[in-house]
């Protein structure tokens, strides 16, 4: 293996997550590319070290009691352009990649403007904003599947609402291909500028959270029962919004321990200081049984615990 690799010894884990919270890791390593990444697996299967991927920490909740294994944190990488494509590698900040399909004039990232963490992570989760999403461009995924690199294109991707097969199969995704649509620049930077602004009313600069907690509701998952009971008026390109079903139960301002739910924004959970997975599992917990009581819905975490 490398020699250039060094592992660190009991990592606190909070500060690589954007909520803070986290205990330590036995062992911790960060690469930057795919090639680095896959070594480290590789040496750690052929020496049976348990290991976990993470990469830009927006969206996971580290244990309180921490992690007994290897940590690795995929972050960095190149964006290399042929025409209208970029192939990325996972490990790139979204925001990155964004700015950089805005400055040749490339349209389909747009949108995503703003969000936290990598292009990795945000296919996983199939992040998206203002009725779009990133599986809206993704060509085809470079992925180990734990024997070998391969390819999926996007339809094997199983992509849906914040869903794809990455969160159902151990796959880790190495590159990701975009394809996307030569506009004016100027057109572009404008759209971003907007969503930006509208994205820091909601999450504000330095505020210790994992971006929106629970996933909106899709209504044509809602049954006509629970749709009597809901102001329709609501709906946003097809989706019910949490927040405002967390608005209605009383959510706004309610506090576990040191995590609360922003005075301004029902689905935004937010570290005040000190805060603990458990106080988020606890405080999720009631908000969930409160949705339910009242709505018939069933929210779910659009968060990860890790």
């Amino acid at each position: 293996m490398n020699n250039n690799f060094h592992f660190q010894q009991n990592v606190s884990l909070a500060p690589f997550s954007t909520f803070h919270i986290g205990g330590t890791a036995r062992q911790f390593i960060s690469v930057q590319n795919p090639d680095e990444l896959l070594e480290i697996i590789q040496w750690a299967n052929e020496n049976k070290i348990e290991y976990k991927v993470f990469a830009g920490g927006s969206n996971v909740v580290f244990p309180d009691k921490g992690l007994d294994c290897l940590v690795i944190q995929i972050l960095g990488g190149y964006i290399k352009r042929q025409e209208n494509k970029f192939i990325v590698d996972a490990g790139m900040l979204l925001m990155d990649v964004v700015s950089e399909s805005i400055d040749y004039g490339l349209a389909g990232l747009e949108n995503l403007s703003g969000i936290p963490g990598t292009i990795g992570g945000a296919v996983v989760g199939n992040a998206g904003a203002y009725g779009h999403s990133i599986s809206e461009v993704v060509e085809k995924v470079e992925i180990w599947d734990g024997k070998e690199k391969r390819l999926l294109t996007n339809s094997e991707c199983n992509f849906s609402y914040r869903e794809s097969i990455f969160k159902e199969k151990p796959f880790l995704v190495l590159k990701v291909t975009c394809k996307l649509e030569k506009v004016d620049s100027n057109r572009l930077k404008t759209i971003s500028a907007d969503i930006i602004r509208m994205r820091e009313k909601k999450y504000r600069p330095g505020i210790k959270c994992p971006g929106s907690f629970f996933k909106n509701i899709l209504t044509s998952e809602i049954d006509k029962d629970a749709l009597g009971r809901i102001d329709t008026n609501k709906i946003v390109f097809g989706k019910m919004p949490a927040g405002f079903l967390l608005e209605e139960v009383g959510a706004k301002g309610m506090q576990v321990g040191g995590i609360k739910i922003a005075d301004f924004h029902g689905n935004l959970f937010i570290n005040t200081g000190g805060g603990t997975a458990a106080d988020v599992k606890k405080l999720a917990g009631i908000l969930k049984q409160k949705v339910k009581e009242k709505f018939g819905i069933v929210l779910e975490e659009e968060i990860r615990y890790f």
